[in-house]
């Protein structure tokens, strides 16, 4: 019964889905106004999180400027969620049209395949990461590869998979990482990691992050000093609506010769000066503070 209603969700959805997608730019965003309405004055999508979310990240702010950011991430919100639909019907040449890598990522990345070193790729979600020009051939031939968590539904589960590797990129399972990743250490690639979700707050290191004790994922660095990994951050700076830039910034060429949390560390700083000066491009609709710091670990520290 449950795979029947999944199914019957999917088959009603895709025709509008699909027809989004084909709308031009122009009357897309056109569409994607009249949804931010609804979404923002009529249904008040999440508010109560995001201004939670803000008012703890941003005490500094007052309620005035807290409430512009609030108006200009709905904005963005709904814009990304419409530039995500566009992706079913784009192909991987035009997507690269709307996420395009900047000078310094590709004089970095060929440096880096000039040295034979495999990369791991640590992002945040900010600006619209699913057009993260990531297994471009505008790059070295790295093979690529993303960390995927599958979705509840397999049929959504499918559609998703579909446009994040029709660039070539392949997916790891979230659970089979590591496993993944050690089977295929031979070969030269570079796996790109997404941050900022909440991790397990007993397995993960507890870093301030805008003002809060927060909870951040350890597996990227880990891994990148076990197979003696280089580590790049990586960023979707948005030039107008649905149009980013990807840039990088090098962590270091080779994780085993740094410290125990100094990826980590740096990692999380540098997605935070990204939101501190641009607040309205991270996703603040997700629930990043949920956990507490384990009444051990606090003891400990």
């Amino acid at each position: 019964m449950k795979k029947f209603a999944q199914a019957l969700v999917f088959y009603l959805t895709l025709p509008s889905i699909f027809i989004i997608s084909i709308l031009p730019w122009p009357i897309l965003f056109l569409v994607s106004d009249f949804f931010f309405v609804i979404i923002y004055y009529i249904m008040a999508y999440r508010r109560k999180i995001v201004r939670t979310n803000l008012s703890n990240s941003f005490p500094e702010k007052s309620v005035k400027e807290l409430k512009d950011i609030e108006f200009r991430f709905y904005r963005f919100f709904i814009d990304l969620t419409f530039e995500t639909f566009k992706l079913f019907t784009l192909s991987s040449r035009q997507r690269y049209l709307h996420g395009k890598m900047d000078e310094g990522a590709l004089a970095l990345f060929a440096d880096l395949y000039s040295k034979q070193k495999s990369i791991v790729m640590i992002m945040g979600h900010y600006g619209n990461w699913e057009y993260c020009p990531w297994g471009s051939p505008l790059h070295p031939a790295y093979q690529t590869y993303a960390i995927f968590h599958p979705l509840s539904s397999p049929f959504f589960n499918q559609w998703m998979l579909r446009f994040r590797t029709n660039t070539g990129c392949k997916l790891y399972p979230m659970a089979g990482t590591l496993k993944g990743m050690l089977a295929n250490r031979h070969e030269l690639n570079a796996t790109l990691f997404i941050s900022d979700q909440a991790p397990n707050p007993n397995g993960a290191a507890w870093l301030q992050f805008l003002n809060q004790e927060t909870p951040v994922y350890t597996g990227p660095e880990k891994i990148a000093q076990k197979l003696n990994m280089a580590v790049v951050y990586g960023s979707m700076q948005r030039v107008k609506r649905g149009n980013y830039i990807f840039r990088v910034q090098l962590i270091c060429e080779d994780a085993s010769k740094t410290a125990t949390g100094e990826i980590t560390e740096t990692h999380t700083r540098l997605l935070e000066n990204d939101i501190q000066n641009v607040p309205e491009y991270w996703l603040w609709t997700h629930r990043r503070w949920k956990h507490k710091r384990p009444q051990r670990q606090i003891n400990e520290g």
